[in-house]
């Protein structure tokens, strides 16, 4: 709101749409256009990610692994039509190209919805989040987490 003449483009996960998506609304409401990419993975999947790689199993951050009475499946492009904004799912990369292009031409907030992996990780971010792994474990993949966490760490520090 300080800079409404510079663009807003937000990457949100489909668990953090669920908990925080009022602003959609907001944003509509008060003329401030936003291009959201929502990042459909039936879950928390970043975190579930996180968890495996400190060593731990998959424990209650996607859809399917909670207890649940229903996975659900919501229609995250419906879902913020409701709010106001365009909406729109892709495919793949093509499709999202395309949807942002539209989105960046549009005259208020537009949402883009695409389905992606939750178990599936890339190195091409280049930043290293620092979790720190138990030191004391039974579990081997957590000792072996442990290492490459210590590792990891002694690199941050040399600046390397």
């Amino acid at each position: 709101m300080a800079h409404p003449d510079r663009e807003v483009v937000v990457m949100v996960g489909d668990g953090s749409y669920l908990m925080m998506n009022s602003e959609i609304a907001t944003s509509v409401m008060l003329g401030r256009k936003l291009i959201i990419v929502v990042l459909d993975n039936r879950g928390f999947g970043c975190i579930n990610r996180l968890q495996r790689a400190t060593g731990g199993e998959s424990f209650n951050n996607l859809f399917a692994h909670t207890r649940h009475a229903a996975i659900p499946d919501i229609d995250f492009k419906a879902h913020a039509e409701s709010l106001g904004a365009l909406a729109t799912k892709v495919s793949g990369l093509a499709e999202l190209e395309n949807a942002l292009r539209q989105a960046r031409a549009a005259e208020r907030t537009s949402v883009i919805v695409i389905d992606t992996d939750p178990l599936l990780a890339t190195e091409a971010g280049g930043h290293w989040w620092d979790v720190a792994v138990p030191e004391v474990s039974e579990r081997a993949e957590v000792r072996a987490a442990r290492q490459a966490y210590e590792a990891a760490l002694a690199h941050q520090r040399l600046g390397d």
